[in-house]
């Protein structure tokens, strides 16, 4: 892909402030200077006590970027690796499409391709290790435990509620997070004197959204995902190659299972173990990043566009990339242009 599908106007920030600095090494924290905690104020200060009780109790967001690789000869992979801190989490949002394997304290989480919206969280002194097959582009949200457990004492009510884990290493999706992670990079197109401030609300809506898959993932008796079996690996690949090779031809759920060699049934339920989508999902998402790679050239219109990626009415495409991307197709590409 030659531009994130998230971050939508990012060229106009120019002469903005900007709210999320860069990282100088993978899941490295940026320090910045004066930071406000982003702790607030809840029911009868509880969460402002909590926040003072703990001066370390402060998000941190940062990005990270990865060019140059998979694309060409010799451009090969690139392997990092990082350790949490035991004090906090990491949670990870992709921001482009990308193909990686990652692994979690040594032991395989995911090996593919990463669509954007897809995150992961990465627990108090646990590791991380990641092969680069593609150009990567992911913001990364440092969250302190005395943070996670001053939100969660908010909603319980118990003052005396410390130690909550997230558990769940799994590299999987999920709307609101994609949603969020779209809004945080609007700081930097749309924001001058509340800019942090913006960025600390949006950050503290991350952390609530976490505590809130995590409560419904204990209350169904686990994550879903880990309680099915996963498309293999080969089959996998049998089922994104098809969807590569047709995307601007119908594709239904049957043809896609008959390419990985599985019944309707069985391959949603795997497919969606194994890339965090629905096969529906994956395949507009597709679509919108072929899309997007031919709007970067002034060749193509928006009709030609919508048709060379699969969509039957410029109406359709119009509302699935506004859905994806935060920005209408013409919008997207006058960034792009302003940006070149």
């Amino acid at each position: 892909m030659e531009a994130p599908s998230l971050s939508a106007g990012n060229a106009l920030a120019d002469s903005l402030q900007s709210y999320i600095r860069n990282e100088d090494a993978w899941r490295l924290p940026v320090s910045v200077s004066g930071a406000p905690s982003a702790a607030p104020a809840g029911r009868g200060g509880r969460l402002a006590r909590d926040a003072s009780a703990a001066s370390a109790a402060r998000l941190s967001l940062s990005r990270w970027s990865l060019a140059g690789i998979g694309a060409g000869a010799g451009a090969g992979s690139k392997e990092l690796s990082a350790t949490t801190p035991e004090d906090s989490y990491t949670l990870g949002v992709n921001l482009r499409s990308t193909d990686i394997t990652f692994l979690h304290d040594g032991r395989l989480m995911f090996e593919g391709r990463v669509m954007p919206g897809m995150f992961q969280v990465t627990g108090p002194g646990h590791s991380a290790r990641a092969v680069f097959h593609a150009a990567c582009d992911v913001l990364h949200l440092f969250v302190p435990q005395a943070v996670l457990d001053a939100c969660h004492r908010e909603v319980s009510g118990n003052d005396h509620d410390s130690g909550v884990l997230i558990d769940d290493p799994l590299i999987t999706h999920d709307p609101c997070i994609e949603r969020l992670g779209q809004a945080l990079l609007l700081a930097d197109e749309a924001f001058t004197a509340f800019g942090q401030m913006y960025v600390d609300s949006i950050n503290l809506a991350l952390v609530s959204r976490l505590l809130e898959l995590r409560s419904r993932a204990r209350q169904a008796g686990g994550h879903p995902a880990m309680r099915k079996s996963a498309l293999p690996k080969w089959r996998l690949k049998r089922a994104v190659d098809y969807i590569d090779a047709h995307l601007a031809e119908a594709i239904g759920l049957e043809d896609v299972a008959g390419a990985a060699g599985l019944t309707r049934m069985h391959f949603a339920a795997q497919f969606r173990a194994a890339t965090g989508l629905r096969p529906h999902e994956y395949l507009l998402r597709r679509r919108i990043e072929c899309a997007q790679q031919l709007l970067v050239d002034e060749e193509y219109s928006l009709l030609d566009a919508a048709q060379l990626a699969g969509f039957r009415s410029q109406a359709h495409f119009t509302t699935v990339f506004k859905r994806i991307v935060g920005a209408t197709p013409k919008r997207w590409r006058d960034t792009q242009y302003a940006g070149a």
